[in-house]
């Protein structure tokens, strides 16, 4: 004679203390003992969907124990705790049938008698109603979560970062669900108005899509927020991160972040629903669409260095030319055998120079032209291109790339013509992302226009807004000064503005 047995499974368990599969199993051995039987062993998908092609190890563990034999009574709380997939019962009720398995349910208070047609047409209706119940559910949750999105209403779900404004109010949490009842822990947590701007969270994100536009890389922009501890919405809320159901240490900022929170259509005000705008303007936008579409265009762009590499640390750094090579090749830094920091020729390792004093020279250089009254017209004027033609024919052209390539396939053309073709199109986006990036390009001095404090502006700026600016205002070459000299002198550097 087989083992009696049971199966239990929940589709989802937010605790993770299995207690709705515990509960299952206690009327489950209830049931049981009415009919006079003993559960031998337990069959437990625990957080698991019954839907087919979901994988359910111990569902599959127990049809392997019916085939065989082992088996011979199995007790369900309720048939949509074994099936919710008519494409999965037929199949149960087959293996069952050939093994003699008995099917008992408590809900049902009975026995579905797969020997017979009505015990197993109750089965299928059963298993439908549930099938049909949780594709209902899904479908009214996924047209509330629409209607949501579309008045502009928050969801649910974590913070997103430049989002959330405390309202007073606030809500009881447990903080270690997990625990038995008797053990859990609650705390007050602020309830937020997510559909308005966390104004310190805002300002920062306004801060990167400027310096990035101004010509700042990411990698700078990351060094900026390390060095002034710029916490992410993760480590302010103090949450948990979790990686395969462990908790990971915060590693703070990275690239895939910043350009997933310019980028993403919230910023600018817009509702999404499952990655699509629903209704524009649906909040404040922090900022403007235009620029955040400026943004997409710039990490677009295969031209731009996208890989990691050692990130500046000084202003001069590859910037400064070498006067003694005197053919563009740029300095880096280094320490002396006494631990003096230097700049010297990246290629030759002369024009060393203490770093100290040289950044302190250009810098005050830089201050000085920025402080007079006609910094703004060093501002580059506003190109008028259509932008967002612009980027439609760039869209334009990606299809016609698509359609010379099947050209190509179906021998309508040559190779050659393939690749001349090919070629042009390349030609063309290279020349409308330049107008694009010139269009949308910010000046790393727009801070300096109207500023009585030119010094104070600049010591405010970011390390790489401040080399952009060098960039953009002069080309400084660091000239020899003969043996044994050692006193900074303004006359060894060669200052050439660039406008």
């Amino acid at each position: 004679m087989g083992l009696t047995v049971d199966y239990c499974r929940i589709s989802l368990d937010k605790s993770g203390a299995a207690q709705g599969v515990e509960s299952q199993h206690a009327e489950n051995e209830d049931f049981a003992a009415e009919l006079g039987r003993t559960i031998a062993e337990t069959y437990t998908d625990n957080d698991r969907s019954a839907f087919s092609g979901i994988e359910r190890p111990e569902y599959r563990r127990m049809l392997a124990d019916i085939a065989s034999g082992r088996i011979e009574c199995v007790i369900i709380w309720h048939a949509n705790r074994l099936h919710r997939s008519v494409d999965e019962v037929g199949a149960f009720i087959r293996l069952a049938r050939e093994h003699g398995v008995r099917l008992f349910s408590v809900s049902k208070a009975g026995e579905y008698r797969l020997d017979k047609a009505a015990g197993r047409k109750e089965l299928l209706n059963d298993t439908v109603e549930a099938e049909y119940e949780s594709g209902h559910r899904g479908e009214r949750v996924a047209l509330a979560r629409k209607r949501q999105a579309r008045q502009g209403a928050y969801g649910g779900g974590v913070r997103p970062y430049g989002w959330g404004v405390d309202t007073g109010r606030v809500r009881s949490v447990c903080v270690n669900p997990k625990a038995p009842p008797m053990e859990r822990r609650y705390e007050d947590r602020p309830v937020l108005d997510m559909t308005r701007h966390n104004e310190a969270e805002a300002a920062e994100i306004r801060r990167w899509a400027s310096d990035l536009l101004s010509g700042v890389s990411i990698a700078q922009l990351l060094r900026d927020l390390a060095a002034r501890g710029v916490k992410t919405a993760a480590e302010t809320d103090g949450r948990t991160l979790q990686r395969n159901g462990r908790p990971v240490k915060h590693k703070g900022w990275n690239s895939k972040t910043i350009v997933q929170i310019l980028t993403h259509p919230r910023t600018s005000g817009h509702a999404v629903y499952r990655g699509e705008i629903v209704t524009r303007n649906a909040f404040p936008a922090i900022l403007p669409d235009e620029t955040r579409q400026a943004l997409i265009t710039l990490f677009a762009d295969p031209t731009r260095k996208t890989s990691p590499g050692n990130t500046a640390k000084w202003l001069g750094s590859l910037i400064y030319r070498c006067g003694m090579c005197d053919d563009g090749t740029t300095m880096t830094v280094r320490r002396t055998n006494g631990g003096e920091v230097v700049y010297r020729c990246r290629e030759r390792g002369h024009c060393q120079r203490k770093q100290s004093d040289v950044d302190a020279f250009v810098t005050s250089v830089i201050v000085a032209r920025l402080s007079r009254p006609d910094v703004a017209d060093l501002l580059p004027s506003r190109s008028t291109v259509d932008v967002v033609a612009l980027r439609d024919r760039l869209r334009e052209l990606d299809a016609e790339e698509v359609e010379a390539a099947l050209q190509r396939r179906r021998k309508a053309i040559t190779a050659v013509m393939l690749e001349v073709m090919t070629a042009d199109i390349e030609r063309e986006r290279a020349e409308i992302r330049k107008q694009i990036n010139d269009a949308t390009a910010e000046s790393p001095l727009t801070e300096f226009v109207g500023t009585d404090d030119a010094a104070g502006t600049w010591e405010r700026l970011p390390l790489g807004r401040k080399r952009e600016i060098l960039r953009l205002l002069a080309t400084v070459t660091l000239l020899p000064t003969g043996r044994g000299t050692r006193t900074f002198r303004p006359e060894s550097i060669r200052w050439e503005w660039n406008s």
